[in-house]
């Protein structure tokens, strides 16, 4: 079933204000889930930059110790 007669289903429903908030939320929802997705999807890869514990030389590691 395409988009359009779907769309019109919906605006002829005869709904109460609590339905129309939930159809709202869903759709807000909905949107900004399908947003957030895209943008990751889309992200480009970062290489990890070592900011973790244990990418210090009080945390270990090895690159800046003095070995010896």
């Amino acid at each position: 079933m395409s988009l359009k007669p779907q769309l019109n289903q919906l605006l002829n429903k005869t709904m109460d204000r609590q339905d129309f908030i939930k159809h709202i939320a869903i759709g807000v929802t909905a949107l900004s889930g399908a947003g957030a997705a895209l943008r990751l999807l889309s992200a480009p890869k970062q290489k990890s930059v070592g900011l973790g514990y244990g990418d210090s030389a009080y945390g270990g590691s090895t690159s800046d110790k003095k070995l010896g």
